[in-house]
């Protein structure tokens, strides 16, 4: 979706912040397609992730096992212990995650979310939080500590996934969205990148 929003620029039209339910109906049809494929992607995304992390990878979660054994005293070890430190961290960096995608969501709405720029609406550029921590494009750091919080606390045999869905949403920011990267793309023979 990104390759052809960043090559297929549309005129501009009115955002209007957060629509959804009835407003959305008054919405061109392909911003609706858009928005529907979006959660697609990230149904797909995380269900490669989830298929991954059940039937390709053994799972070593100290806090599950030390939950079956039942004995509080191995509770108390597992938790403190360095895996069961790794669980707290991966929890801690799901909640980064998902706090820094709410938040863009707050700053943009749903048609600034969803392509709405790449689809021709006016989007205001936000300077609100998250956009004034310095964070280029929290959205996409969101997601990608959300996916390795996921991995870190179920501590899985391979972290392969992970590091894939990294590697794409940095070449994504750094080289798909970026003035300069298309630039790149553009030298190396990739043409109508915007």
């Amino acid at each position: 979706m990104d390759m052809f929003t960043t090559s297929h620029p549309i005129s501009r039209r009115k955002s209007k912040k957060g629509t959804f339910g009835k407003a959305i109906q008054e919405e061109p049809l392909y911003w609706k397609c858009f928005m529907q494929l979006g959660i697609y992607v990230k149904v797909f995304q995380y269900s490669v992730c989830l298929y991954d992390l059940l039937h390709r990878c053994t799972l070593t979660n100290p806090i599950w096992d030390a939950a079956r054994a039942g004995d509080a005293s191995v509770f108390f070890d597992q938790i403190t212990s360095a895996k069961g430190k790794d669980f707290w961290v991966g929890w801690s960096l799901i909640g980064v995650g998902q706090f820094l995608n709410y938040s863009v969501f707050k700053a943009l709405g749903g048609i600034g979310v969803y392509y709405g720029w790449e689809l021709g609406y006016k989007v205001e550029r936000v300077t609100a939080f998250p956009y004034n921590t310095g964070i280029s494009d929290p959205q996409y750091w969101g997601v990608v500590s959300t996916i390795w919080g996921i991995y870190i606390a179920l501590g899985p045999s391979s972290m392969l996934t992970a590091w894939i869905e990294t590697f794409w949403y940095v070449m994504s920011m750094k080289v798909i969205e970026s003035p300069r990267g298309k630039k790149v793309l553009e030298f190396l023979g990739f043409t109508n990148m915007g």
